[in-house]
């Protein structure tokens, strides 16, 4: 899952009743249900998914796919029940390739706080809940930080009178237990306000694209100008040089000046 998931929020929650997580878990349907389909994209609202998971399993988890590369398993032969050996490759999670990969690389405890796993690490403390996303849709993580997470103006709760559900005592009650802490968006870990940047992009995927364009376009324009600017600079600095030098090998003589003056 975690291998596939391009988006995931984590929130720690205090034992929330199957009552409550059933409650919020149809306001946020409800939300995401109501984000317009891209004409270019597929509806991935029925694939994301608020549940519970096991801290220390998903620790595990996160360590395996962070410091394990299932690519770098080397191919083997293995015997069949009949006795025919045929090419086998071992390099699934649960392998002993992802064991001693995981072993190996936790030994440096500098080197693991810096990578994702290790600023993700702190935060699965206690129960966990995520919320995973088939792939990066800010409109779909707006509407769901509006409903889990509510950060107004950003993000504002639903109105009563819209959502009158979303203000049930047993919805209102459940949300108060859940609190998000962080979250993992393309492998790099995201704070609160990251995720809440993310969520806030206008017009989704396509608005971050262009703001990418135009951030490369502006700085093409102001590395041209730079390089205009410098070639300006150099071709006065030669140009004056060259001036000086012809004064200097061609000197004119005073009375030749002179003359040249009552001409």
């Amino acid at each position: 899952m975690l291998r596939s998931t391009p988006l995931m929020l984590i929130f720690q929650h205090n034992n929330l009743t199957a009552i409550e997580w059933a409650a919020i878990r149809r306001e946020l349907s409800l939300a995401l249900s109501n984000v317009p389909v891209p004409e270019d994209a597929p509806d991935i609202t029925s694939k994301i998914h608020l549940q519970v998971v096991r801290t220390r399993i998903f620790d595990v988890a996160l360590k395996t796919v962070e410091f394990f590369d299932p690519s770098t398993v080397e191919p083997t032969t293995a015997t069949t029940a009949t006795g025919t050996k045929v090419p086998a490759t071992y390099n699934h999670d649960l392998s002993k390739h992802a064991w001693k990969a995981v072993k190996e690389a936790t030994k440096n405890t500098e080197a693991v706080e810096k990578t994702v796993y290790g600023q993700l690490a702190p935060l699965l403390v206690g129960p966990v809940a995520i919320l995973t996303l088939p792939s990066v849709s800010p409109a779909h993580l707006g509407a769901a930080l509006s409903v889990l997470a509510p950060s107004p103006p950003a993000f504002p709760a639903p109105s009563r009178k819209k959502n009158p559900g979303y203000y049930d005592l047993t919805c209102q009650s459940g949300l108060q237990k859940l609190l998000l802490v962080g979250g993992r968006i393309e492998g790099k870990a995201f704070d609160y306000d990251g995720i809440k940047w993310v969520g806030g992009i206008e017009n989704g995927i396509e608005g971050l694209r262009a703001q990418l364009v135009h951030m490369l376009q502006s700085a093409g324009m102001g590395l041209t100008s730079v390089l205009e600017g410098a070639g300006k600079s150099l071709w006065l600095t030669m140009e004056s040089r060259r001036s000086v030098l012809e004064e200097e090998q061609n000197p004119k003589k005073e009375g030749e000046g002179e003359e040249e003056k009552k001409e």
